[in-house]
């Protein structure tokens, strides 16, 4: 491996510059001009006062600037921290503000919610070398992070997931981490410079960033960048002959096939070969469709922001098989007191190898909660082993929400509902749809308050990622609560599946 995640890139414009890196709506950007713009974009930075252990926030949607932006602070030494423009106002400045960031800059090139972003906080726009940006002030009180002498095992990329009540959640990537999920993903998946790999997951985001525009460059393939999920250009992508690979969570793919079927389009057409999924589990009848509307076996894997990819598979059979370990990871179940459970028997998944994070960034009871004797890391997610050793998910430990991919915690959106006046109690849970989880808010109004479930969604705009929004919020006079006063949320996940099958 280069001992830079973006050598991976260098590497491809020195040996074979013309081939194309980047499709982006109607431009194609070869590996050489990409690399070209990624060395000036780290001079640039530079004379903005960045310099090598510096964090660099970069608020955008998938294109090229997000691309070239996050491998120039690479290039330099310095950490990227994407952040998808989508999340609200207070969700930028609270990781900005968290990640000590010297500088935060807005790519504008494939996202109006980035303009607005900068628009409302008064930002100029400033060329540069990948063109016009929105720059936030210098932090000069921002402090640089250390150097190694190893550049493999520095942290390259933070990464926020959805955070809690409590320290956000910031993952710490290396390049190793990070050049080990696109190596893996390639060689597995047979990728080479004929293919091109469709990208509508956030590259703020693991599956976006790690598992299909760095598998894309370690296998000199281009990445078609989209920066939303668009059906109707996904399927003429196909039809075209450009597309050969799609690597995204079920709940997409649910909507593709939704739009193929009403407007009688065939998903056989073209050059695909590779669909596959992860990041949220797979409805064994979503499976089926999807394989019956491509022509071709779905593939699953399994991993996460802290350790991607853990487990995938070469021929998934059942939608809860994720396949077998990646090479150089070591898994182990264990039960509730941390001892191995016996072969066949379902336990939490413990995790290490290359592919594992630095650890959280400045949130030590997080480290210690998760790490664990052994150099593990306990996903809190349940798995079992079959006979052949492969490794199947049959349940999550952890009380989170998958949402399209994205993880939801729902003590940050009941944090969110609780700030709103009348509002005396919130439970958040999640319910299983076809292909996804939803996010379902129960509130409590105080005593005399009249509160409207519109302006609570209206609040939970301004606070909330969309993913987050609950995409039901319902009013209830009392809600099911235990001697201590704990909201009981086993009971209230009963209730609710009484009102979803009554309609």
């Amino acid at each position: 491996m280069p001992e830079k995640f973006s050598g991976v890139l260098r590497g491809w414009a020195e040996r074979a510059p013309r081939l194309t890196a980047l499709y982006f709506r109607e431009d194609a950007i070869s590996y050489g001009e990409l690399w070209r713009l990624v060395r000036a974009a780290a001079e640039w930075l530079r004379t903005q006062g960045v310099g090598p252990g510096d964090k660099v926030m970069i608020v955008g949607e998938n294109g090229p600037q997000l691309v070239a932006l996050l491998f120039a602070a690479a290039a330099m030494d310095a950490w990227a921290v994407p952040f998808n423009a989508r999340a609200s106002a207070r969700e930028i400045e609270n990781a900005r503000t968290f990640a000590d960031c010297r500088l935060a800059l807005y790519a504008l090139d494939a996202s109006e919610a980035a303009a607005e972003h900068a628009r409302a906080q008064g930002l100029a726009v400033q060329d540069s070398p990948v063109g016009p940006l929105a720059l936030g002030p210098l932090n000069r009180a921002a402090s640089a992070e250390p150097v190694a002498a190893d550049r493999r095992h520095d942290t390259a990329v933070l990464i926020f997931t959805s955070g809690t009540t409590g320290a956000p959640k910031a993952v710490m990537l290396s390049h190793q981490a990070l050049m080990y999920m696109g190596a893996n993903m390639a060689l597995l998946r047979d990728f080479s410079p004929d293919d091109c790999l469709y990208n509508s997951s956030p590259i703020s985001h693991i599956i976006g960033f790690g598992v299909v525009l760095l598998t894309a460059f370690w296998a000199g393939a281009s990445c078609h960048l989209a920066p939303r999920f668009d059906p109707p250009s996904l399927c003429r992508l196909i039809a075209s002959g450009r597309v050969t690979c799609i690597t995204s969570v079920p709940t997409l793919f649910a909507r593709l096939l939704e739009y193929a079927a009403d407007h009688g389009i065939s998903l056989r057409a073209g050059r695909m070969r590779v669909v596959a999924t992860g990041g949220a589990p797979l409805d064994e009848g979503l499976k089926r469709r999807i394989e019956d509307a491509f022509g071709v076996r779905m593939y699953n894997s399994y991993g996460m922001t802290e350790c991607t990819p853990i487990a995938r598979s070469r021929t998934s059979i059942a939608s809860t098989e994720v396949g077998e370990l990646t090479a150089g990871v070591e898994v182990r179940l264990v039960d509730e007191n941390g001892a191995d459970v016996a072969p066949g028997e379902p336990g939490e998944i413990w995790v290490k190898g290359p592919p594992l994070m630095n650890g959280y960034y400045r949130n030590p009871a997080a480290n210690a909660a998760a790490m664990k004797p052994g150099g593990f890391f306990a996903t809190g997610d349940i798995g079992r082993f079959d006979e052949n050793g492969l490794l199947y998910i049959v349940g999550r430990s952890k009380d989170v929400i998958i949402r399209s991919g994205f993880n939801v915690h729902p003590a940050e959106v009941e944090s969110v509902l609780m700030q709103f006046p009348g509002v005396a109690l919130a439970a958040v849970i999640g319910r299983q749809v076809e292909g996804n989880e939803e996010v379902i808010a129960y509130v409590q109004p105080a005593h005399g308050a009249a509160l409207a479930p519109e302006a609570l969604r209206a609040w939970c705009r301004e606070q909330l990622a969309p993913y987050k929004r609950p995409s039901q919020i319902v009013l209830s006079e009392t809600l099911p609560v235990g001697a201590t006063g704990k909201i009981l949320k086993s009971e209230l996940k009963k209730i609710d599946a009484a009102r979803a099958r009554a309609g």
